[in-house]
């Protein structure tokens, strides 16, 4: 740092190291980790419940986010909002795609719990000979355990319309073949 840098004001640090950064400056990018990533650490854990150790990870992503396309900012106040926005928004993500599949591997666990129930039942055979393994799955999420149709989308990361419209084949086959009388 010279000595023309030790008087400059936060927003106008901001800016020069910003505009340093969107040149291709390791320094740069290094001084704004120095200066704002316990902060922005920090928000992440507060926000988020979550230990140091996936912050850090939340961080980590933004700064290649940031090294990779550097905002154009001219306050402290823009840069740090920069920051801490796209830090969340990753967190968000995270957490999102952790449920999405704890959701998944929950749902896979009860189908093979109620195949191996359902097998021991003739009925049951009867009509599960009549459907796929997935199809199994959407009516059994549907109708055995009552989901929404948005929750079964969610869960197996498909959409709505597509759920709603194998579950509505399915059960028009089993209409057909006599499985509901």
């Amino acid at each position: 740092m010279n000595v023309d840098q030790t008087n400059e004001s936060d927003d106008e640090w901001a800016a020069r190291t910003s505009r340093a950064v969107r040149a291709g400056s390791r320094d740069a990018l290094a001084e704004i980790f120095d200066r704002c990533a316990q902060r922005v650490v920090d928000d992440i854990r507060s926000l988020t419940r979550r230990d140091e150790s996936f912050a850090l990870d939340c961080l980590q992503e933004m700064f290649v986010k940031f090294a990779t396309h550097p905002p154009v900012v001219e306050s402290y106040a823009q840069l740090f909002a920069w920051m801490r926005s796209v830090a969340l928004n990753i967190a968000r993500n995270s957490i999102l795609a952790e449920q999405r599949r704890e959701n998944r591997e929950a749902i896979h666990a009860m189908v093979e719990i109620d195949t191996r129930d359902a097998r021991s039942s003739v009925d049951l055979g009867e009509i599960e000979a009549q459907l796929t393994n997935d199809e199994r799955v959407l009516l059994d999420l549907r109708f055995g355990r009552g989901l929404k149709i948005s929750a079964i989308a969610s869960a197996l990361s498909m959409g709505s319309a597509r759920v709603e419209s194998a579950i509505r084949r399915a059960v028009a086959r089993l209409r057909r073949n006599g499985a509901d009388s």
